[in-house]
This record gives structure tokens, sequence and C-alpha cells, in this order.
């Protein structure tokens, strides 16, 4: 084994897999398992050797040769080719990297939204996402006319969803003002209201007047309906009062002189509409009826699944399962034959309240049972709770010196805003669920605002009951030196409150949308100012302070691809929409290496859900999640000549779960 890898990358080339163990031999050896924690030097046990070139990511960054695995899927030993294949017999299957192939721990996303993801796969043309940048896939067809905004709403097919009389939905998905431009004249509207200022009238012109209409934006934090949606949820009634939930949950339904826009704000704002959608609507059923959801659309869901495997991802953390019906939707898929992937859950706070529920972990822990296979579905064992909105969307909460610009996409939305009132009113919420000392935690704060009212209720609560668990920040995106600093402190145990007492040690860790950088770089410039934008998801401040951090998608919000995330962290590049001609590096002095952000998708994420006995490192004693890879990343860590956009080209050549391939071999 060495360190510091530095061959050069070729063209990619086949994996070769070459089983020689009969079917015989393979159930002796599962016959012959050993008991407790697998020894490295028992031959008897290795199932399949990987051999080829190896990156652990463990602590010393050390690269093999070879990996042996049992047939339970416990790596048993890490080393050269000749130490791992010593006293090996012929019964043993080897897969053989090709020279230019690398073997790394499968990739975690530590936060996205698995059921929202997988309907993007049945949307068709009401999937109303901008574009993505060139480096980061093929233009769609219909990229020019999802460029500007009303083109967009314009592009819904309505008959590509189930006909209906005028009382059914129509939906749609990924829209996105900050960066779909609003062209004046649209749809037939004459006048100057901005589309934000007035969603409900662009809705009727360019959707439907007949039918309700609802469109979720991209954020996932802000909604558009129109008058004959409104009317639905209102069963009638003009200008009815919002449900008390909508409030309650930090949402709101905007309002003029006139009355509602059609904007709503935050899910608890547009929960009420989802649930008067039919169940024949697709995304309806993630809120009614999950599980005629993954009955009624077989097909498709596979598609949405075999993208995330083939990005390279082996586990992933559903970040806001809001009912009990999602939380068991998402384990019957991850417990469905031939899943390619493992998932766990973290549950919304007041649900977590309401339905007195309990943390759970897998059925069983391959480090203590021999005969444990690491199952995919991993548990529930996190709390979530939102502080604050989405930055782009306008909502995130924010303090000087950072405000929104008085121009421009959030023009008039000053500091933004919180979901809750106080930090008082977040630990209030947390206070019955962390008193149990068994649960995780995370907050979700994009403003630098909302992030220290998350640092100052986690410091209070840890005041209270010192919490055993790891928590942590979702996004962070706003950055400040300061915020990076306490939490550092926090971590250390020498953070210190107002009144001079000292806060015991909270195991702290955030987490970036990194992709904020790349497609909404040029936004947040224009909304937040250039001095604000280039502090956006500061891992330049976490490196400083020693503050553990990892990259996520938030998908739907980004495409959930971990080798997109590495390049952008690497790179920093921003794009302008929607010509793209407009490109910089922003925020350098945030910009981490190849090894950092790769273990911001392995190790990292699995720390973060108190995963890491089992994976994130290719290890002794681990789970052989793997990922093979094309070419090496590491290498543009050694070549500064090479593009760091480049590693978001390298192709997933398979995945394993417990030593298997996820994928019949290409």
């Amino acid at each position: 084994m060495r360190r510091d890898p530095r061959w050069k990358a070729r063209s990619p080339g086949r994996l070769v897999s070459r089983p020689v163990m009969g079917a015989a031999a393979l159930l002796l050896l599962v016959s012959c398992a050993t008991t407790g924690r697998p020894h490295p030097s028992d031959a008897a046990a290795v199932s399949t050797v990987f051999l080829g070139k190896v990156l652990t990511l463990d602590e010393q960054g050390t690269v093999a040769q070879a990996v042996s695995v049992d047939a339970r899927g416990r790596i048993l030993k890490v080393g050269s080719e000749q130490d791992v294949m010593a006293g090996l017999g012929d019964g043993v299957a080897t897969v053989r990297l090709t020279p230019e192939q690398v073997l790394l721990p499968g990739f975690i996303d530590p936060h996205m939204h698995f059921l929202p993801t997988l309907i993007q796969s049945v949307l068709g043309t009401h999937n109303l996402a901008p574009c993505l940048p060139p480096p980061y896939g093929q233009p769609a067809a219909d990229c020019a006319t999802r460029a500007d905004l009303l083109g967009a709403l314009s592009s819904m097919k309505l008959g590509a969803q189930v006909p209906g009389d005028s009382k059914e939905f129509v939906l749609g998905m990924n829209l996105d003002p900050s960066r779909q431009q609003f062209v004046k004249g649209g749809c037939g509207v004459s006048g100057e209201v901005p589309f934000t200022k007035q969603p409900k009238l662009y809705l009727d012109a360019c959707v439907s007047k007949d039918r309700p209409v609802l469109v979720l934006d991209q954020s996932g934090h802000l909604a558009y309906v129109n008058d004959k949606a409104i009317e639905v949820v209102c069963k009638g009634v003009k200008d009815c009062a919002p449900p008390a939930s909508v409030a309650a949950g930090g949402g709101a339904w905007d309002r003029d002189a006139n009355g509602y826009t059609g904007l709503l704000k935050e899910a608890a704002g547009y929960a009420p509409f989802m649930a008067a959608m039919q169940k024949s609507l697709p995304l309806g059923l993630v809120y009614t009826d999950p599980a005629q959801l993954l009955s009624g659309f077989e097909q498709e869901l596979a598609q949405g699944i075999q993208a995330l495997r083939a990005a390279g991802l082996t586990t992933l953390a559903d970040g806001g399962l809001s009912s009990v019906a999602q939380l068991q939707a998402v384990k019957h898929v991850a417990e469905r034959e031939g899943f390619p992937l493992r998932i766990t859950g973290v549950v919304t706070h007041d649900v977590a309240t309401a339905k007195a529920l309990q943390p759970t972990g897998p059925a069983c822990d391959p480090t203590k049972d021999a005969g444990c296979a690491l199952p995919r579905w991993l548990g529930a064992g996190g709390i979530k709770l939102w502080v604050d909105g989405s930055t782009q969307g306008c909502t995130a909460w924010l303090q000087k010196p950072y405000h929104y610009e008085n121009h421009g996409h959030c023009a008039g939305e000053g500091e933004g805003r919180a979901d809750f009132d106080s930090v008082k009113a977040i630990t209030d919420s947390l206070r019955p669920l962390w008193s149990t000392s068994s649960w995780r935690f995370q907050l979700h704060a994009n403003g630098n605002l909302a992030n220290a009212w998350a640092l100052d209720a986690f410091s209070q609560l840890q005041q209270e009951k010192v919490n055993p668990h790891r928590v942590l920040f979702i996004h962070n995106t706003v950055g400040e030196e300061r915020l990076s600093r306490d939490i550092g402190l926090l971590r250390q145990g020498t953070l210190k409150t107002a009144d001079g007492k000292t806060v015991p040690a909270l195991d702290a860790h955030v987490t970036h949308l990194i992709g904020h950088v790349a497609y909404w770089g040029a936004v947040f410039e224009d909304i937040l100012g250039e001095a604000t934008a280039r502090n956006i998801d500061p891992t330049g401040f976490d490196l400083r302070f020693g503050v553990p951090f990892s990259f996520h998608s938030d998908s739907m919000v980004t495409p959930a691809r971990p080798l997109w995330f590495v390049a952008q962290a690497v790179s920093r590049r921003t794009w302008a929409y929607p010509d793209f001609q407009k490109s910089k590096v922003l925020g350098a002095e945030h910009r981490v290496s190849v090894a950092q952000a790769l273990r911001a998708v392995t190790v990292e994420p699995a720390r973060q859900h108190e995963l890491d006995g089992w994976l994130g490192t290719i290890e002794p004693g681990k789970v052989a999640d793997f990922v093979v890879l094309g070419s090496n990343p590491l290498d543009f860590d050694q070549d500064p000549s090479k593009d760091p956009l480049d590693i978001s080209r390298i192709p997933v050549i398979q995945t394993y779960l417990n030593g298997k391939p996820t994928a019949p071999s290409p």
C-alpha cells in the first residue's frame, strides 16, 4: 500500500469480472462464516477479491492494490495484491480493474428528497427545470423553450397528465424564476407586473384558466397557483383564510390589495394544495398515498432509481420525511429485491413528536453479527427542522451585513424570513426529542441569521442536556467567518454563550448544497451582492476552523451527481443564465482539493449520519460498498494543467453493495 497516488488517467476501459467459484463452494463459504468481526487473515471466508487501484479514503489517504470481501459483503483485508491473495485457493472470484480504473467507497448523498426526485421521472413536459450549464450534461431538446419563465409554463402539455374535469389539478415542477428570465408580453399578457408579484395571472394565461394549476419552485420552498386552485382549496369560499397549519409550519399565502397573488411560501404554505390534488396525479401521491405511487408508475420510477445508481451513489439520506406514509414508502422501496442503493431516513420534528416515533437503525449490524449482510434500509434515526427558507427563493433569514438587494429577483425582501419567531421557538420544538438522547438532529439553515439561530438553539439544548449524537447544519449557505469559527468552537467544547457559560462539546458538522455555486452563483451576485456571494458554501472557512463538511444535492433541487459536486467544489465555477456565456470563479478562497471533495461525498456523509462504522472508507471490518470509476480523479490534484470540470465527465463503471454488482457488467 502507499499514499499520494500519481497514476496518469487514460481512456476509460472495461471492468472485467472473473468468477471462479461454483455455487456449491459459495454456499460452503457462507456456512463457514466466522463469528464476530471478521479477522483480516481468515482466508477461508474470502468470497471475492478486487484487484486494481484502490483509493481507501481512510485517514492516512492509503492507496492499495487489492481488497478481499467475504460472502456477506464485509471487507476482510486491504493491501498489496500479493498480501491479499496470499493463501487463497482457486475458489475465490476476482474482479480486476483495468489500469485506468479506480475503486473507491460508494458515494453517499447526505441530503436529498427521494420520492420527489423519483417523481421527476414521470412528469414529462411538466418538469420545467432550467437547462444545466454546458459541463454538466447534454442540452435538452427544449432548452431554448425553457430558458424563459413564461415559455417554460407554455411548454406544459395538458394531455400528458390524466384527463379529468375542471377540478383536476395541472401539476408542474422545478420552475425557477431566479434563473429563467421573465419576458414581458408572453402568453398574451400585457403590462409590467412581474411573475412573482402575480403568479396566478400568468398561470391562467400560459397554462390553464379552467383547471386548478399548481407549480412547484425548484427551491422546494415556493409554489405558484392560479385562482381556480385557490377556489378548490377554499371550497368555493372567496378569499378564505389559510388553514391554521400554514402559519404553524412557517408558511404563508402571499396577498396584495386585491387578494391572494398565487405565491405560496414554504411547504406548509402549499401543503393544502397538494392534499387537494386527486390521487391520479403523481406528486400528490407522495403526500396522500405513496404506496399507490409506487405501484402505479413502476417503469418510470425504475428509471429514476437507475439514474441514481449510474451516478455512483450507493447510499442516500432522505432528508425530510413528513409523514409516516412517506417513511413507510421509502422503507418499502429500499427493501424491494434488486434495489441498488441504501437509504437512511430523516423525519420532520413535528411528525416524530406527534406520532411518538422512535429512532431506528438497520435490522442487523455486520460488525457484531457474522451472519449479517448490511440491509438496504438503514432506518430513520435523524430529526429535521427548517429554520428558514431558500436563498434563491428570497426566503433565507439574513442579518447585517447581508440583505437582499433592492433590485432584481428579490427586490423588497430585505432580510428574508424565518420559519420560527425566535430561537426559543426552535428549542421548544426540539426539546422533547432532544431530551431522549436518542436522535441525531439536522437543522436546515440557509441565511447567516438562520445559521446563527441554529447555532444558538444547539448550544442552548446542549447546555440543558448533553447530546451524544452528531448534529448537522444543512446548507450553511450564506457564510460568515464568525459562524464557522463558532461551529468549530462548539465542536471543541470551548464555545461561550452571551452570559459567559461554556457549552459542552457537540459533534457538529455542515453539509453544503455545492450546486449553489455552479447554478445560482450569478443569481446570488445579483440578489445578495458580489461580496456576499463569494462566501456562499464557505468551505474555506470550514477548513480554517476544523468544521467537517460534506456535499449534497438536495435533489430535486440539483442533480444527485457526486462527481459533479467534486468538480463544482474544486473549480468554484459559475455560469449566468440563460445563455451561459458569462462564467467566472466564485470565491476562489473556498476551493478545495479533489481529495477533500472526495471525502465530502464518502466518509464525511457517513459520519454525519453515524454510518461510518460500516460505510465511507475501504477498511477491514467495513461493508464492501464500492464505486468503480473510469479514471482517477486524484490525478487532477497532481496535474494543475487539467481542467477540474472534467472530473464531472469521469464515467461510473459499476457500483457494488455488499461486494455484489448492482447492475450487469458492461
